[in-house]
């Protein structure tokens, strides 16, 4: 139950608009480009552009304000989510993708922050609730903004996007408070001494992975919105089961290197089984098992940045940085392999890169704290 006398639980409220705007304005992201004339490829480019925004802005950042930082990333994402209501065209998915980058610095930085200071309290099922909120929107919100998208335009969806932000800018304004941070980049890139390499591979295989190339390679299969956001949905349905597993190995989960090594190894197969796919039912299998072992992956290296911090700020900030870092250097290569290859050679290569994230977290096992 959430009490909205609660400062966590307003996070959290906040957390779900951010969360709903997003998966409506950006989960049928390569279908409408595609069906507005990019090829696979500069759809694949403009995603790249996606994980530039971190690389541009960490560096510079000196002091940020908790509430004023997650305000301008909403103002920007409705900027951005403004730029495709007014201007259809194909080339904006690119200034689209850029602007989107933003907020993912702006807003995510201080909520992260904000959230894991909670977590020092009593919030075991808000805490719950935080990793579950984006399974179970995505379990219908890509097949809604399909369906809105096919019989009232994107036009629609995209206004009703824009609506949903308007109202997350207005009770971040009430409910999010306005705590000043100091961080120095050398100091950032410090505090995560241990992980930056395993932070940097997260992002150049793993987020990739899901953030991009899956999503480009169902255009082989899908090319219409509403089959596209359905797909999306009925694939989210192992995102929750992953979230109940998740729930009740807990414990475990605490043992994060047990834990974490064989998540990861089985996350790198099920991306060379995707890629393999011979069919769109072949696909639908694999990409359930990415979505699958992604879901349980990706809270744990996080975790892992958690436990070994002095500073959380800076040590979120140095994590913000080479995530987008892995990011986009993976994007920009995978977009190079695409260029000479197909979207099935990326998601292979990817695949296995993430294998290699095993023995390379071994050789930096001594380095760490686990809990």
């Amino acid at each position: 139950m959430i009490d909205l006398n609660d400062r966590f639980s307003r996070l959290i409220i906040v957390y779900l608009l951010w969360l709903a705007s997003s998966i409506f304005s950006a989960s049928l992201f390569e279908v409408y480009f595609y069906n507005l004339g990019l090829s696979p490829q500069e759809i694949f480019l403009a995603d790249s552009l996606w994980f530039a925004a971190g690389i541009m802005i960490l560096p510079f950042l000196k002091t940020f304000r908790s509430r004023r930082f997650m305000l301008a990333g909403i103002a920007v994402a409705i900027l951005s989510v403004l730029l495709l209501y007014l201007y259809p065209i194909p080339f904006a998915a690119f200034p689209f993708r850029l602007l989107a980058g933003i907020p993912n610095i702006l807003f995510w930085l201080p909520f992260n922050i904000l959230f894991y200071e909670f977590r020092k309290g009593d919030h075991a099922a808000l805490g719950a609730l935080y990793y579950s909120l984006s399974p179970m929107l995505s379990l219908f919100a890509p097949g809604l903004a399909g369906i809105i998208a096919t019989s009232a335009g994107f036009p629609a969806l995209y206004l009703f996007t824009m609506a949903i932000l308007g109202l997350a800018f207005i009770l971040t304004m009430r409910f999010v408070e306005d705590k000043e941070y100091s961080v120095d980049f050398r100091q950032c890139v410090k505090s995560i001494s241990g992980l930056r390499t395993l932070i940097f591979m997260e992002g150049f295989a793993a987020a990739v992975i899901v953030q991009a190339t899956l999503e480009v390679m169902l255009l082989l299969f899908i090319d219409k919105p509403a089959e596209y956001g359905g797909f999306i949905s009925l694939v989210t349905v192992f995102a929750i089961l992953s979230t109940f597993i998740t729930a009740k190995l807990s414990d475990k989960i605490k043992k994060r290197r047990h834990f974490l090594l064989p998540v990861a190894l089985l996350f790198g197969l099920s991306a060379v089984l995707a890629s393999q796919a011979p069919d769109i039912s072949a696909f639908f299998i694999g990409f359930g098992l990415v979505v699958f072992f992604s879901r349980i992956f990706f809270p744990l290296p996080l975790a892992l940045v958690v436990d070994n911090t002095k500073s959380l700020p800076e040590s979120m900030a140095g994590r913000e940085f080479f995530l987008n870092l892995g990011r986009f250097s993976g994007a920009i290569l995978g977009f190079a392999v695409f260029l000479y290859s197909d979207i099935r050679t990326v998601l292979l290569l990817q695949g296995l890169v993430l294998l290699i994230y095993v023995p390379i977290f071994e050789n930096r096992k001594q380095k760490l704290v686990f809990h």
